[in-house]
């Protein structure tokens, strides 16, 4: 090498030069510049995170919200159905009772209303559906609905003496309350 080089070589590592200095501050500048840049995209890459989140938190609600909807529509819909089948029922039970009076339980046309009748209700039962017939019970306004009250010794005040009418619940819905007679004391 020449004697210029080296005594370059050696000023570079003693002591910058102008042109070097400006190298550094352009660098120094650039890397304050693409800080800036990063930090700007750090910040919007959490705004994107933030709306994915809430999106996805929108969508989990809306799913459970519509999932609870649809079951609520098929209750009130099972409810409707059991509730136009009550009247069937009644005449069913009707229909047994004056059957047995008439031609007794042994007879076949009896006996085939009374299969009919038990598939219904075991049906129904199936979809959760319960009978209502509290009689000797303790009335419960909740689940009975009171047409006559009498008085009779030795029971309680507040008993049900007879079922008029059974009631029907299905699930957790009253569809149609226990019409009875209750015992009151004078």
């Amino acid at each position: 090498m020449t004697e210029k080089k080296e005594h370059e070589k050696k000023d570079i590592h003693n002591k910058p030069s102008a042109e070097t200095e400006m190298e550094v501050e352009e660098l120094v500048e650039e890397i304050e510049v693409l800080q800036k840049e990063l930090d700007e995209y750090k910040k919007l890459e959490d705004d994107y995170l933030n709306r994915i989140k809430r999106l996805q938190a929108d969508y989990d609600n809306h799913r459970k919200r519509t999932l609870k909807e649809h079951l609520d529509h098929i209750k009130r819909a099972n409810k409707d159905l059991v509730e136009k089948l009550l009247p069937v029922i009644d005449n069913f039970e009707r229909a047994l009772e004056a059957g047995k009076k008439s031609k007794g339980e042994e007879d076949d046309f009896y006996k085939g209303v009374l299969m009919i009748y038990n598939s219904l209700m075991e049906v129904l039962k199936k979809e959760g559906m319960k009978v209502i017939s509290p009689k000797g019970e303790e009335f419960d306004p909740q689940v009975c609905e009171a047409a006559v009250a009498e008085t009779v010794e030795g029971v309680e005040e507040g008993t049900i003496l007879e079922v008029l009418r059974k009631g029907y619940m299905l699930k957790d819905y009253l569809i149609r309350p226990a019409v009875v007679k209750v015992c009151k004391q004078e």
